[in-house]
């Protein structure tokens, strides 16, 4: 145990909060963890405001957890205000490390997301888009990375609380945070046959059998390419990996383009037959990364040339 607290500050940009929950839910750990703690911001919990931290001299603060990806004007604000507070930024949770699943609003352009959220929403009449109060929302979402540079990556949507509590009592004990660089199928008890899919299925499709790898069944599993700080539970349990904890190291490579290339080399099967039958290969393969593949950096690029022409 550390001799005094540590100074950290907890931001929260556009999120579901999911990552800081997954932190309150390591339950009576917490009596470790928290006079470790020395808290200086965290606008979700206690109530700091943004004067406050930027009131803080700069790199005062030990370490910075920030969840969430950034959507608006103030979240891109509150990013680099961190960046500049914190002597280490943690990437907390997919969304900041990724773009999350809200980052799959960049298959469509802001104008169509409003008339989503705002102008045709079908639970309100005569919608349209808040000014009053609120801050700007971005053209497109973008790798927080593109704004701030940070120091750890803790991917998850969420982490888990033993992958927290691991890395928080590392970095706050200041010990080397060593994170296993192996991929779900690591940690998959399921038994593997290197079997040939010659059917994608649904997941509601069949029955599946419980002591056979998911993938080599003919369900979509991102497990070979999906980096398994989860240590497997998903698939342990009968469903089939998402891929929410992203890559494995190297973190920033494309993760659905990878997964693309090895559901190639499981899946000898026609590929017009192929693309009917993987019935939503954006939300498949990037669900939780697009911002960050060779595909939405292209998008981003593109809509960062219309506004230059508008």
């Amino acid at each position: 145990m550390l001799a005094k607290s540590v100074p950290v500050a907890m931001a929260q940009g556009s999120s579901c909060w999911g990552c800081f929950q997954s932190l309150v839910d390591i339950h009576l750990k917490l009596a470790d963890v928290l006079p470790l703690l020395d808290i200086k911001y965290w606008q979700a919990v206690v109530d700091y405001k943004l004067k406050d931290l930027e009131g803080y001299p700069d790199k005062s603060i030990a370490v910075g957890f920030y969840e969430g990806m950034a959507r608006t004007e103030e979240d891109i604000h509150l990013l680099k205000v961190m960046r500049q507070k914190c002597q280490t930024l943690i990437a907390f949770g997919s969304c900041y490390c990724f773009g999350g699943i809200p980052g799959m609003a960049n298959f469509s352009d802001i104008e169509q997301c409003y008339d989503v959220k705002f102008r045709h929403n079908k639970t309100v009449n005569g919608g349209s888009v808040p000014s009053v109060n609120v801050p700007a929302i971005t053209d497109v979402v973008k790798p927080n990375t593109d704004y701030a540079a940070f120091d750890v990556y803790l991917p998850g949507c969420p982490p888990t609380s033993k992958l927290i509590l691991t890395a928080v009592t590392a970095l706050l004990e200041g010990k080397p945070l060593e994170l296993p660089p192996y991929t779900v199928c690591h940690y998959c008890k399921r038994e593997k046959k290197e079997t040939p899919i010659s059917e994608i299925l649904r997941p509601y499709v069949g029955k599946a059998d419980v002591q056979r790898c998911l993938l080599e069944q003919g369900y979509i599993c991102m497990g070979p390419s999906t980096w398994g700080l989860c240590e497997g539970q998903c698939v342990n349990k009968g469903a089939t990996c998402r891929g929410c904890f992203g890559p494995s190291p190297p973190i920033m490579k494309d993760h659905g383009a990878a997964t693309i290339s090895m559901l190639g080399t499981y899946a000898p099967i026609d590929p017009d037959k192929l693309i009917a039958q993987v019935k939503d290969p954006l939300g498949t393969f990037y669900r939780f990364d697009y911002p960050t593949s060779h595909l939405g950096r292209i998008r981003i690029k593109h809509e960062e040339a219309e506004r230059r022409r508008k």
